[in-house]
């Protein structure tokens, strides 16, 4: 069985991709909210809404139970769809840039349309309480992009075998050569 490319292990695509979606995403829902007059962490507090129920879209206070749990629910929920795209990306047999980007766009819809068609209320990010629908369509757009730009930093570009430097031999390689230090 042979290793799949770069941005489609666990080891390498997944954390790229799920940080930098996590980062992404929350910085564009932050500034629709500010741009709806709202605090930054509201969506987040919003997020914890499957634990308080619809009122957490209305709590502006920062704290560990609203925002702390929205936070660490919304970095749950980025790393899980990140995961997604790299099962996407595993019956690549080549990775290229095209390929990230159609990955994490593609997630960021599927997200869209898992989070606000086929879930309950109760398990939706909740940021449809505190913020317009282009918020949050910006924000499941950004988590795709993130997504993207995560798998694309771990793309590793296909190098000819004609291409790759060999080291210079060291002293251990050649027998007879005493080096002194």
């Amino acid at each position: 069985m042979t290793r799949p490319i770069a941005m489609a292990r666990f080891d390498r695509g997944w954390p790229l991709a799920g940080g930098a979606a996590t980062v992404l995403s929350v910085l564009v829902l932050g500034l629709a909210a500010m741009a709806a007059g709202l605090p930054f962490w509201m969506p987040l507090n919003a997020t914890s809404h499957g634990l308080h129920g619809p009122e957490a879209g209305q709590f502006a206070g920062l704290d560990l139970m609203h925002t702390g749990v929205g936070a660490v629910i919304h970095v749950a929920a980025c790393f899980f769809w990140a995961a997604v795209a790299v099962l996407m990306l595993r019956a690549a047999d080549r990775g290229s840039p095209m390929l990230a980007w159609a990955a994490g766009l593609a997630t960021g819809a599927l997200a869209g349309v898992v989070d606000y068609a086929l879930m309950p209320a109760r398990l939706t990010p909740g940021w449809e309480l505190v913020l317009p629908a282009a918020g949050v369509m910006a924000g499941l757009a950004a988590m795709g992009v993130g997504i993207a730009l995560g798998l694309r930093a771990a793309h590793v570009p296909d190098i000819p075998a004609h291409l790759h430097a060999t080291p210079p031999p060291t002293a251990a390689d050649q027998p007879g050569i005493v080096h002194e230090d």
